[in-house]
C-alpha cells in the first residue's frame, strides 16, 4: 500500500499543477453554496465522462479516476464520499491512444487527447470495465471510517480523496479512500475491491 500512496502523491501533485493553470480564477459565493449539486461520487463522475470518451474513440475503456485537489479549504470536503473536481482517464487497449476528461463543479470542463508516441501501448490488463464496479465512494468511505486511522486532510490533499485504479498484480479494480493520519504528517489510504467491497489489506 505504501507504493500506492506514493503513486497517489505523484498523481495529486501532477494533476493539481495542471488544473491550477486551467481552473477558474475566482468563484462566486453562490457557487460555493451549491455543493450538493456540484459534487459527484466516483461512479457518477465516470458515468458523466464516458460519453465524450466514446465519441473520441468507440473502443475507449476506463484507465483510472481520481479527484482533483481544487476545493477551497473547508471541514466537509469529501465527507459524503463525493467531490466537485475529477480527472477521468481513458485509453484504447493495445494502443498508445489516451483521453482525459476533466470535471469541474460537477460538469465536464474540458477534454484532452493525450495520445502518446512510441512503442509502449496500454496493455489490456490495465483497463477497468464499468460493469464490474459494484461499489461507490460514499459507501466505501463509511467502511474506511469504521476501520479507522484515516482523517481528512487540512491544507493539501484536502478532505477525503478517492481514486479508482487497476491493481494488475492482483487483477483487481481497486477503489482507494485517501486521507491522512491524525497529526497530518503522513498520507493514509484504505483500499477496497470495487466488485465486492472487500477491504484489501496493504501489501507487505
Amino acid at each position: 500500500m505504501k507504493k500506492i500512496v506514493l503513486i497517489i502523491l505523484f498523481l495529486l501533485i501532477s494533476v493539481d499543477a495542471v488544473e491550477q493553470i486551467s481552473a477558474r480564477s475566482s468563484q462566486s459565493s453562490e457557487k460555493i453554496f451549491e455543493v450538493d449539486e456540484q459534487q459527484l461520487s466516483i461512479k457518477q463522475a465516470i458515468e458523466l465522462a464516458y460519453p465524450p470518451a466514446l465519441r473520441w474513440n468507440e473502443n475507449a475503456q476506463l484507465l483510472q479516476a481520481i479527484n482533483i485537489d481544487l476545493d477551497q479549504p473547508g471541514k466537509s470536503i469529501g465527507s459524503n464520499g463525493k467531490r466537485k473536481y475529477w480527472n477521468i482517464s481513458f485509453g484504447v487497449p493495445d494502443t498508445n491512444k489516451a483521453f482525459l476528461v476533466t470535471i469541474h463543479e460537477g460538469k465536464i470542463d474540458h477534454t484532452s487527447d493525450l495520445t502518446r508516441n512510441g512503442s509502449s501501448p496500454y496493455p489490456k490488463k490495465e483497463f477497468i470495465q464499468m460493469e464490474e464496479i459494484k461499489y461507490d465512494s460514499p459507501e466505501l468511505l463509511e467502511k474506511a471510517l469504521k476501520i479507522g486511522g484515516i482523517y481528512p486532510g487540512k491544507d493539501w490533499a484536502k478532505g477525503y480523496s478517492f481514486m479508482l485504479i487497476k491493481d494488475t498484480e492482483r487483477n483487481m479494480d481497486l477503489i482507494l479512500v485517501i486521507g491522512w493520519n491524525s497529526d497530518q504528517t503522513e498520507m493514509k489510504a484504505a483500499g477496497f475491491n470495487a466488485a465486492t467491497g472487500e477491504y484489501i489489506k496493504p501489501s507487505s
